[in-house]
This record gives structure tokens, C-alpha cells and sequence, in this order.
């Protein structure tokens, strides 16, 4: 079994990676690339896994006790959450960005809807504007 020390350096790298991923995934959501979204979850939910993973080998360790106790390891332990802390942050930047997008998403789609066909133009039970393409298709004047 690997020594508690490597266990949490291992971790310190591995949210280190998880930061510039992140930071990655900032510049592909204003860039609005789409495939490189894609591709950074793909490495996001791996290296979520990997992180997840080294914390259940960090707890089953037998020296796990220590982390509370001895100084040297709690200073390494501190250093580690703030990492985590600033992913935790950049992260939640990022969910706001995604959320923005979105509902520019969602006024575009429905600047679209009107464009389309202005006269079977309708809204949902929830205000939004959809369009029934059936709507005067029947009609025999």
C-alpha cells in the first residue's frame, strides 16, 4: 500500500488536472465548441472517477488517523482543499455560463419558431412559444 503521503499527492495532482480541465472547458463554452465540450466531459467524469477513487484508498488507509494529528499532513491536506475549493468555484462559474447559454439557446430557438410561421405560432402550457406545423394544412377554401 502506498504511503499516505504519495495517496495525497496523488490527489493534489489529480485536482490539479481536474483545475486546468475546467479552465479548458471555460474557454470551449465561450468559444461555443461544441465537440471540445464534449471531449473535456468525456476527461471531466474520468478524472471525477480518479478523484473519487484515490479519496476511498485516502480514507481506508490505515494511517488515515494521522491526517488530523500530524502537521506536516494536515498542512498537505489544506493545501489539497483549497485546489478543491477553486475547482468547486471555477466550476460553478462554468454552470453559470452553460445556464446563460442556454436560455440564449432557448430565445433564439424561439425567435426562430415565430420566424418559421408566424401564423401557427402558439405557446405551451409552460409560456413557451412553439409552432404546430399542421396548423392550416386542412383548410379548402
Amino acid at each position: 500500500m502506498n504511503s499516505i503521503i504519495d495517496i495525497i499527492a496523488n490527489q493534489h495532482t489529480l485536482l490539479n488536472d481536474l483545475k486546468r480541465l475546467i479552465e479548458a472547458e471555460k474557454v470551449a463554452l465561450i468559444a461555443q465548441s461544441a465537440d471540445e465540450l464534449l471531449t473535456l466531459a468525456t476527461d471531466k467524469a474520468k478524472l471525477l472517477d480518479e478523484i473519487k477513487a484515490v479519496d476511498v484508498r485516502l480514507s481506508e488507509h490505515p494511517d488515515s488517523g494521522k491526517l488530523s494529528s500530524d502537521p506536516k499532513l494536515q498542512k498537505l491536506v489544506e493545501i489539497t482543499k483549497q485546489v478543491l475549493a477553486q475547482c468547486k468555484t471555477l466550476n460553478a462559474q462554468n454552470a453559470t455560463l452553460i445556464e446563460h447559454s442556454m436560455a440564449s439557446i432557448n430565445r433564439f430557438s424561439q425567435a426562430l419558431q415565430a420566424s418559421r410561421n408566424a401564423s401557427s405560432l402558439t405557446y405551451d402550457g409552460k409560456g413557451k412559444t412553439s409552432t404546430i406545423s399542421t396548423l392550416g394544412n386542412n383548410l379548402k377554401a
